[in-house]
C-alpha cells in the first residue's frame, strides 16, 4: 500500500478504520486467529482498485 492510501480505501469503499483495513491486508492476528478478508470483502477490494484505477487515468488524460 506504498502508492494507495490505506485510510482513503478503507473508508471510502468498506466505511471503516484504516487499522481495520491494516489488519485485514496484513493477516494481523485477531483473537487468536489471522485477520482475513471475506470472499466478499476481496471482491470489494478488487472493485475498489478497479475504480481507482480508472479515476487515475481519467486524471491523466486530463493532463494532456
Amino acid at each position: 500500500m506504498r502508492v494507495l492510501n490505506a485510510s482513503y480505501i478503507s473508508e471510502r469503499f468498506f466505511g471503516k478504520s484504516k487499522s481495520w483495513f491494516s489488519q485485514k491486508l496484513n493477516n494481523h492476528v485477531k483473537n487468536g486467529s489471522p485477520a482475513n478478508f471475506t470472499p466478499a470483502e476481496i471482491e470489494t477490494l478488487r472493485n475498489a482498485l478497479y475504480t481507482i484505477s480508472i479515476e487515475l487515468q481519467e486524471i491523466a488524460d486530463d493532463l494532456q
